[in-house]
């Protein structure tokens, strides 16, 4: 059998021409984000010998994420693909300004917190259009592949980017990092470009300006979220993971030199991680086609990854903290990709980058401060206990949350959204395909 056709029947969302140009544009442009990640947090350390100066550069970079509502809101208004590609343009000038730094031996925490929060907007910027032109990539039977397999690219990139980054930092300078990312970023362009598919949402019909607009459009959708009380309780449960499980990334300097003695190889050990847990956990979860296994698998990997890092947290050697950071990293993948399915699945198209814009605001801004928190705290507490304490709270509080509250049990045994206020007829799937 014809190893396309084979490809497209296991991945029905590669059958796509306009999603394979969008993942694999997506994939490059990971590998380079996660590479910059694990070079500006090792450099700010080594710089400043503290865990606030790594907080505040990963908190400059994903700050501008409370900037999302109107980055989605441009995406319901402007070409989602054309911003997909300003934004990747601006990633790319960054990483060669951080370059020039590097050799030039004048790069300072300051210069790393500025353009930090620099390709933290021009992200957000991207992400949004991303997010709001990926269902029209696919057909709807295939968006949850889509969305995994999109998930599979940032994840498994998590694991890409330290592997090229980590050899080089230790043997060449963050220089060569910021030089291989640029060149990440271009391909990523080159395959954007490839995109012919033209996808805008409901706004820009008016006279008003963006801002104005943008103003109304997310009053709209504060109104829409409002009216949907499933929405806004997945939004809340991924906010809280966020907050508990997903902000540890400005300890892990800390974890891997304080706890263990090691050096940009440990460090490089535990993003990789990161990235090689998702890389499985979102595999597996292509091949889902039912429903219900999905709502099951929504509280499962909440719970699993809350536990998971109380393990690394926990662990007494190197191999068991870099495990259990995998394995938290798998099921927080999985559960935040989802939850973005569950909002997805029912969200209209005219809609879907102010609504998505919202989630992304709500679970990246709460994780944002809580990792600027959690980088001050390792200069006076153990990173151990900042580590493994929330990732048990989140765990007993999801399992009581899904035990009391209705409407996550609807969402548990159902595993589909319904709009509005009222339970619809409790033998009916609502949100997409039955089992």
């Amino acid at each position: 059998m014809d190893r396309a056709l084979v490809l497209t029947r296991v991945f029905p969302s590669f059958d796509s021409e306009h999603y394979r140009a969008l993942w694999m544009a997506a994939g490059a442009s990971a590998i380079s984000m996660w590479a910059l990640i694990m070079a500006r947090a090792w450099l700010a350390f080594e710089l400043a010998d503290s865990g606030l100066a790594v907080g505040a550069v990963t908190f400059a970079a994903m700050a501008p994420w409370t900037l999302a509502p109107i980055a989605g809101a441009m995406a319901d208004r402007f070409d989602r693909a054309r911003m997909i590609v300003i934004g990747r343009i601006l990633h790319l000038s960054f990483a060669l300004i951080l370059a020039y730094l590097a050799f030039s031996n004048s790069l300072e925490v300051w210069h790393l917190i500025l353009l930090a929060f620099a390709s933290g907007v021009a992200w957000s910027i991207e992400n949004s259009a991303q997010n709001a032109l990926l269902p029209n990539t696919v057909e709807k039977h295939s968006l949850l592949n889509a969305i995994t397999l999109l998930s599979l690219a940032n994840f498994g990139s998590r694991l890409v980017g330290p592997l090229i980054g980590g050899p080089l930092l230790a043997g060449l300078g963050a220089g060569w990092i910021f030089i291989v990312a640029a060149c990440f970023y271009f391909v990523s362009i080159l395959f954007t470009l490839r995109l012919r598919l033209r996808s805008t949402g409901g706004l820009g019909r008016s006279e008003l300006s963006l801002f104005a607009e943008a103003r109304h459009g997310l009053a709209e959708a504060f109104r829409y979220i409002g009216a949907n009380p499933q929405i806004r309780l997945v939004i809340a449960v991924v906010s809280a993971h966020c907050l508990f499980t997903m902000s540890f990334d400005s300890m892990l300097p800390i974890l891997a030199k304080r706890e263990f003695g090691g050096g940009t190889g440990m460090f490089s050990a535990l993003l990789m991680g990161i990235g090689g847990g998702p890389l499985l956990g979102t595999l597996s979860l292509s091949f889902l086609r039912t429903d219900s296994l999905r709502g099951r698998l929504f509280i499962a990997t909440g719970i699993v990854s809350g536990l998971t890092l109380a393990i690394a947290g926990l662990a007494p050697t190197r191999e068991l903290a870099v495990l259990g950071i995998a394995l938290s990293g798998g099921a927080q993948a999985m559960f935040v990709a989802l939850g973005s399915t569950l909002i997805q699945a029912v969200v209209q198209d005219e809609i879907r980058g102010r609504v998505m814009s919202l989630y992304a605001l709500f679970g990246g801004g709460v994780m944002a401060v809580m990792i600027f928190s959690n980088g001050a705290a390792t200069d006076v507490i153990n990173v151990r206990y900042l580590i493994w304490v929330p990732g048990l709270i989140f765990a007993v509080l999801l399992s009581v949350w899904a035990l009391m509250h209705s409407e996550l049990r609807y969402v548990f045994e159902h595993g589909a959204l319904y709009l509005g206020r009222l339970h619809p007829d409790p033998t009916l799937k609502a949100g997409g395909g039955g089992d």
